[in-house]
């Protein structure tokens, strides 16, 4: 492979590709299990009137013996009316990763500097550096809180900027006024800005900059019917450009880059939606509701932190947590719930997750199945400091534990995960707590017995004295907890 690589274009051998969510096909052939994917932040109301998708795309298998017309004047009218522009400000595309490559391919030559706000959507930086151009990594959060982070001595050392707004992974909205400001100062330096509307539709289309565009000829809208109406098996995706750009980009673009069924598909959903916006209005009003509710609870497991949002997913810190992303990813995956490890994100290593919203259904599976994977992760710590003092004698109590101390100071740590939970009474402290899904389960919150050094302490003595088969812990309770309770 590497002396062909000689061969090849520098840039291509260079590159990595993408670390993507929405791997359901691959885990479920894995897995052979049911699986609920939050790993990808569709619309959670799923796609719209799916009898009358299946008619239209049954209906355009009449027409694949013929190529399509490649300039789609069709698709166009109808993008152009969805997003208030002209049609001549649309160009057609085959999702959003098509139209990241074909920008590059417009707009960027060899050597050229692209601002990006990190962490971000991937393949905008596959792309620069697939161009031969440098992207220039700042950070998010500081655009975020002040859009004039991005300087005039910056834009004018710049090509392009790329916003990815709502932000993937962060899940932020950077107002229309803030961008504005950017824009006209992009402009007057004659650098392009970019702006990725992918999630626009499922957060606030009012702070959409389409309307800008032929005002401004350094403003490129990218726009992706996947996420807005749950469609990813159909490729479909349209830029919003000044005319001249268009134009330009028109002579790039590969030939019937849409085909016959998708397109079809695409006008459809287009038309029907810019005359009856009922759905998107249902499907933000579910994602507010569903947000605030899995926010809630997120921030109720201990170490997760989720971050404001505003838009169909969340991102959530976990640089408190006793796992790391890899770590949840895994236990989350074994239970058939499908995460996005934010490892892959610049800037973001381990220490974030990102979640889509879902119904409330699929939401509450998600919360149960992280309860239990904290209980798995406590009970095998249990065990394993258990089989170490069986082994190596009494251990002492750890004070470097990050959670210390829980309780009270001087505590002794030795057990993380009560080796008696749900023991069920009452006077530990301990009592039932109701269940958001009906039904109640054993709350440990009151009780701090077994982290008391006069009790831990007779606890892995009886423990050990079971020879490393602790089979009956009733009688270690009988033993060591009943004379104090």
């Amino acid at each position: 492979m590497r002396q062909v690589d000689k061969s090849l274009r520098k840039t291509a051998v260079e590159i990595q590709k993408c670390t993507h969510g929405g791997r359901f096909a691959e885990n479920a052939r894995q897995n052979m299990t049911e699986l609920l994917d939050f790993s990808a932040n569709f619309n959670p109301l799923g796609p719209p009137d799916m009898d009358a998708i299946e008619k239209i795309a049954i209906h355009a298998i009449n027409d694949i013996e013929w190529y399509p017309d490649n300039r789609y004047p069709d698709f166009k009218r109808a993008a152009a009316v969805f997003a208030g522009v002209d049609p001549e400000n649309i160009v057609p595309a085959n999702g959003s990763s098509e139209l990241i490559r074909l920008i590059a391919e417009t707009i960027l030559d060899e050597g050229d500097t692209v601002i990006l706000p990190q962490p971000t959507f991937g393949e905008y930086e596959l792309n620069i550096k697939l161009m031969g151009a440098v992207p220039k990594h700042i950070e998010y959060r500081n655009v975020y809180r002040n859009i004039g982070s991005i300087t005039d001595e910056m834009l004018a050392a710049s090509k392009a900027v790329f916003i990815c707004n709502p932000n993937n992974p962060t899940g932020t909205l950077i107002p229309k006024p803030e961008l504005e400001k950017l824009a006209l100062k992009c402009q007057e330096n004659e650098t392009f800005l970019i702006i990725d509307e992918a999630f626009i539709e499922l957060a606030d289309p009012g702070h959409s900059m389409a309307a800008k565009v032929n005002k401004n000829p350094f403003i490129i809208i990218m726009r992706s019917l996947t996420k807005i109406f749950a469609i990813p098996g159909v490729r479909i995706g349209y830029g919003i450009v000044h005319t001249d750009v268009a134009n330009r980009m028109e002579n790039v673009r590969i030939p019937w880059n849409l085909g016959t069924i998708s397109t079809a598909l695409g006008t459809w959903l287009l038309e029907t939606h810019a005359a009856d916006p009922s759905y998107l209005e249902r499907s933000r009003e579910l994602i507010h509701t569903e947000r605030d509710w899995l926010m809630n609870h997120l921030s109720l497991v201990r170490g997760f932190d989720p971050l404001p949002s505003d838009t169909n997913f969340i991102m959530v810190r976990i640089r408190d947590f006793s796992m790391d992303s890899r770590e949840i990813d895994l236990r989350l995956r074994s239970l058939g719930i499908l995460i996005r490890d934010c490892g892959s994100f610049r800037r973001a290593g381990r220490d974030y997750i990102r979640v889509a919203v879902s119904i409330r259904e699929d939401n509450q599976k998600l919360i149960d199945a992280l309860a239990e994977s904290v209980t798995q992760w406590g009970r095998e710590l249990a065990e394993k400091k258990i089989d170490e003092a069986l082994h190596q004698g009494k251990i002492a109590s750890r004070t470097n534990c990050e959670y210390y101390p829980c309780h009270f100071e001087g505590q002794d740590c030795t057990f993380c995960f009560c080796p008696f939970y749900p023991c069920n009474d009452e006077r530990t402290g301990g009592h039932m707590v109701d269940r958001s899904t009906g039904g109640q389960v054993w709350s440990c919150e009151g009780c701090d017995l077994v982290h008391r050094p006069e009790v831990a302490n007779p606890i892995l003595e009886a423990l050990m004295a079971c020879e490393g088969k602790p089979e009956d812990i009733k009688d270690i309770w009988k033993k060591v907890m009943e004379p104090m309770l």
